[in-house]
């Protein structure tokens, strides 16, 4: 970014989030945010009152598209597999359509100060409540088979770090592709 060029907060998020996805948290400084933008760090301020605050931007915009993708990929479905099935392809495509923010998610929730760990930490409980509740009602209605929903429902939402791990965009399969069959997978996890 040139140098006259103000950042927007935005950018600001951006490069953040790409910088902690790589070096983590503590090992970012608002310095190197702000070379990574070309700009002044004292710049930043304009945008942001502190690291803390891009740090949980980022994770509340992260949970929040999450959490309505979720929501999006299960309306009107009735279906329990199909629920299950879909509700994992959204996971999955999330996963790897923003692997830097699902990084910084999984790898920084212990940065946060504590309002923020709780508030950050609610939204990914009710995530992964959404998920369990699906595979206990198809167990409940002798869809599923599994004898521990619980442990299924952890494995459905490992999926998505499981496709992050090797995914690479310019690879042979498109993510749609790929976020199609963990859903098949998923299937087969519960039974």
């Amino acid at each position: 970014m040139d140098r006259s060029t103000p950042a927007s907060r935005g950018a600001v998020v951006d490069a953040a989030c790409q910088l902690f996805a790589d070096r983590g948290y503590h090992g970012t400084s608002m310095k190197d945010i702000a070379e990574a933008l070309g700009v002044r760090a004292p710049s930043l301020y304009n945008h942001v009152a502190s690291k803390q605050e891009i740090l949980f931007a980022i994770m509340d915009k992260a949970m929040e598209r999450a959490l309505a993708a979720l929501e999006e990929a299960l309306a009107g479905v009735e279906d329990v597999s199909e629920q299950l099935r879909r509700a994992t392809e959204s996971l999955v495509l999330d996963f790897l359509r923003f692997p830097a923010e699902v990084t910084v998610c999984n790898t920084e929730v212990r940065s946060l100060e504590a309002a923020n760990r709780l508030a950050i930490v609610a939204k990914r409980d009710h995530y992964a409540a959404r998920v369990r509740q699906i595979i206990e009602q198809g167990c409940r209605s002798g869809r599923f088979s599994t004898r521990t929903p619980q442990i299924a429902a952890f494995a459905v939402l490992e999926m998505g770090n499981s496709a992050k791990s090797w995914f690479r965009p310019s690879g042979r399969y498109p993510d749609t592709y790929v976020a199609s069959e963990y859903g098949e997978f998923a299937l087969r996890v519960v039974g």
